[in-house]
């Protein structure tokens, strides 16, 4: 059972129980070494339960063991301030938006090649580094193109190296208006996607298709799904308003 407050939160409440836990070893003359591994495996097992996305059951048993080895190393604090920024200057709002850095495989740049619409306006939400995009504006001539991206490092990437004609923008897809479009690509994560279902379902135009990579909504069955044959065994699932 998932508890019901902020991923942040989740995360403060796991990685404190796993120090008192690491903490409590040492006293009781438990190896440096085997404390670490003792908790990695601890708070691993808890994100396991106590967060919705896999990928937090590595950043939680990962997480205390880096944070020992770096003090250890004594190195300078700038150090820490510029590892800091360069995380949220890439992931952006991910504590919030609950999704993180996705970048679209090339399975899947040829298959959305092929099921999207002649002549539709394409919108790309979490566009990322703008991948997507970049793959349309070489094979799809007759597309429209619009992403959004809310981490700034890989929206200022995408500035820099997307054409001219693609329409980009830093922001959140929450501020965009879906009725523009006739194909909108989502390459979010299970969190996000009952919020982008609603948002869909308000906005979407009729006929128009809603495709996600990989992620499934819950008790909503896709129109169509491809599957990809790519090293996680994604899909593309598709749905018509």
């Amino acid at each position: 059972m998932i508890l019901k407050i902020k991923p942040w939160l989740r995360f403060v409440l796991i990685q404190s129980l796993g120090t008192l836990f690491f903490f409590g070893w040492l006293v009781h003359a438990v190896t440096i070494p085997a404390g670490l591994l003792s908790v990695s495996i601890l708070s691993a097992i808890f994100a396991k339960f106590l967060h919705d996305e896999p990928w937090w059951v590595f950043i939680h048993g990962l997480f205390l063991p880096i944070v020992i080895v770096a003090l250890s190393l004594e190195l300078p604090s700038y150090v820490y301030l510029i590892a800091f920024v360069i995380t949220w200057l890439l992931f952006g709002q991910v504590a919030s938006s609950r999704v993180p850095l996705f970048l679209s495989e090339s399975q899947a740049l040829a298959a959305l090649n092929e099921l999207i619409p002649e002549n539709a306006r394409f919108l790309d939400v979490g566009a990322g580094t703008g991948r997507v995009l970049a793959n349309l504006c070489l094979k799809r001539k007759d597309l429209k193109l619009f992403g959004v991206e809310n981490a700034f490092l890989p929206w200022l990437i995408g500035k820099f190296s997307l054409p001219v004609g693609v329409h980009w923008s830093l922001k959140s897809y929450q501020a965009i208006d879906f009725s523009d479009f006739d194909c909108i690509y989502a390459y979010l994560s299970p969190a996000a996607m009952p919020e982008l279902w609603r948002k869909a379902q308000q906005e979407m135009k009729p006929g128009a298709l809603l495709i996600s990579n990989s992620f499934e909504i819950q008790n909503h069955l896709p129109v169509q799904t491809v599957e990809l044959d790519d090293w996680k065994n994604g899909k593309l699932l598709i749905w018509q308003m």
